[in-house]
């Protein structure tokens, strides 16, 4: 039995759509990955592979169906004595749609067909141009520039748009305005979108406005990518003054204003328009999901953040690295650890960002012993921390007193993995000597930083000071902090609590005085409410 079907006829009908007139019907020939091995053993069995046109739909289906399995294609494409054209430009194809550095294999392909004396055609330089699109590769994509000049197939609309693609992700703005100016007798939509998206995202937004007023036509795809680039150029009011012009919107728009409501900081009207665009009927995408939930973490609105969390497993969403890294860090800056924990589990995937999260959201809720056997869990599996690893596990030290176990720590980081302390790393250690009474230690540790200490380390020494009963010192370091921010009125403040805990009311006095008689302008307090 062929295939390992249930019948002949099945794999009869598989071949036959093979050898179909129309390749995207072909492309469905098989629905497995071993079908389509067992198929092309069955025609090497026959000696049908020997026929050109079979063989080429095998390498299709290899290459660029959706069983795309690469290593596979080259392997049939390795035993074709002669490849056409056809053959290089899928296997080039095939290479442009891959992630990263990958996608570079096209290029070679390319080179090889070169070589090998087969002429390109008007698909075959897009799909190279891709290639280095994706890479950012400036110098080869100049290359294969002079040779759409070459081959002359530089005035075909799609082959222009993918050298406009190719300058505009290298930031070579001015090379894609030049192309974009000598092809301007027949440029399209696209044409005029890639050059506004390009010159968005290089940060000329006044530019890419300019374009986008002259557009002699727009599609959603045009105001989007407008829309993206006053967003991330900070722009909001621009870009939500565009958003409400749009004739119509697709999930990209919402998501584009929504993203840069949450940057922003703009967190209330961020959900204001997730809740707009979901009641509208709109399926929220990935991105727009992403945004909302950042918004949820940074307001501490947990019940809007329990239900942005229903809602992705009521849609199907797939809790993927970014999204799931998001929802733990959600749940744990709204103290719903359990909620965190359950995310984090679910996962099929983490990176750093992942680990961090849940390190941080353990540490936030008073787990820093969780936080520590996260910490040591996470190398083990082969993650190296990072600075933001170290924040997050030395908190949960600071938090839970874990003295011994905080200064292990903080040399693993130096000594280790060799990374030089933020300020916020010295911070947290201050932090946890101090609340530990050590303040002698703390003291000798602030004179042994790498970097300039900040204010804010003394005070929270003088506020050690102030629970463990070191008067004395907090009196030098409250006045020497006085004297480092003298206008600073929360650092009077400071040594004022001081005296009045041993009730020094005179020194208190001292203190008010002093501050009254340099005008010291007042802290203005604030509060956080939530959605």
């Amino acid at each position: 039995m062929v295939f390992g079907m249930a019948s002949n006829e099945a794999a009869v009908r598989a071949l036959t759509l093979l050898h179909h007139p129309s390749l995207p019907q072909a492309l469905n020939a098989f629905t497995r990955p071993s079908h389509l091995k067992q198929a092309h053993a069955h025609l090497v069995v026959t000696g049908l592979t020997r026929r050109l046109f079979t063989a080429t739909r095998l390498l299709a289906c290899a290459a660029i169906s959706a069983l795309r399995d690469l290593l596979y294609a080259e392997t049939i494409f390795r035993h074709v004595e002669v490849p056409t054209f056809f053959m290089y430009n899928t296997m080039i194809r095939a290479f442009s749609e891959c992630p990263g550095q990958d996608c570079l294999e096209g290029v070679v392909y390319y080179v090889r067909m070169l070589r090998n004396g087969v002429l390109p055609d008007n698909f075959t330089h897009p799909f190279v141009l891709r290639s280095c699109s994706l890479s950012s590769q400036l110098l080869i994509g100049r290359q294969v520039h002079a040779h759409v000049v070459k081959f002359g197939s530089g005035a075909e609309v799609y082959v222009v748009n993918n050298m406009l693609s190719m300058y505009s992700s290298c930031r070579e703005m001015g090379d894609a305005r030049q192309v974009f100016e000598e092809c301007s007798e027949f440029v399209d939509v696209v044409s005029w979108t890639s050059l506004v998206t390009g010159y968005a995202k290089a940060g000329d937004i006044d530019v890419a406005k300019s374009y986008f007023d002259r557009m002699p036509r727009r599609n959603v795809i045009s105001w989007n990518a407008m829309i993206s680039g006053y967003a991330q150029s900070g722009r909001i009011s621009d870009a939500r003054k565009l958003f409400d012009m749009m004739p119509e919107r697709d999930v990209s728009s919402w998501s584009a204003v929504i993203s840069c409501y949450a940057q922003c900081k703009m967190c209330a009207e961020a959900l204001r328009l997730f809740k707009e665009m979901v009641g509208g009927g709109i399926v929220a995408n990935e991105a727009a999901v992403v945004s909302a939930v950042s918004a949820c973490a940074q307001l501490r609105a947990s019940e809007w953040g329990t239900w942005l969390h229903e809602y992705t497993v009521e849609n199907g969403m797939a809790i993927d690295v970014i999204l799931g890294t998001a929802l733990v860090d959600m749940h744990g800056k709204c103290g719903n650890v359990e909620k965190a924990v359950e995310v984090f589990n679910l996962m099929p995937e983490r990176n750093v960002c992942s680990w961090n999260s849940m390190i941080a959201s353990l540490a936030l809720n008073a787990h820093g012993k969780q936080a520590l056997s996260l910490f040591w869990q996470m190398q083990g599996v082969g993650h190296i921390p990072n600075h933001i690893t170290f924040t997050a596990v030395l908190s949960g030290c600071s938090h839970s007193g874990f003295v011994e176990e905080g200064r292990q720590i903080f040399s693993l980081m130096t000594e280790k993995y060799q990374l030089e302390p933020w300020s916020e790393h010295y911070g947290l250690m201050v932090d946890l000597l101090g609340r530990a009474g050590l303040i002698r230690e703390a003291v000798e540790f602030i004179k042994g930083m790498h970097i300039e200490p900040h204010p804010g380390l003394w005070g929270a020494l003088v506020a050690a000071c102030k629970i463990h009963g070191e008067i004395e010192l907090g009196k030098q370091l409250g006045k020497y902090l006085i004297e480092l921010e003298p206008d600073h009125g929360g650092r009077y403040a400071l040594l004022s609590d001081l005296f009045a805990s041993i009730e020094r009311w005179d020194d208190v006095e001292l203190v008010r005085n002093s501050f009254v008689q340099r005008k010291v302008p007042k802290t203005p307090g604030n509060s956080i409410i939530e959605l």
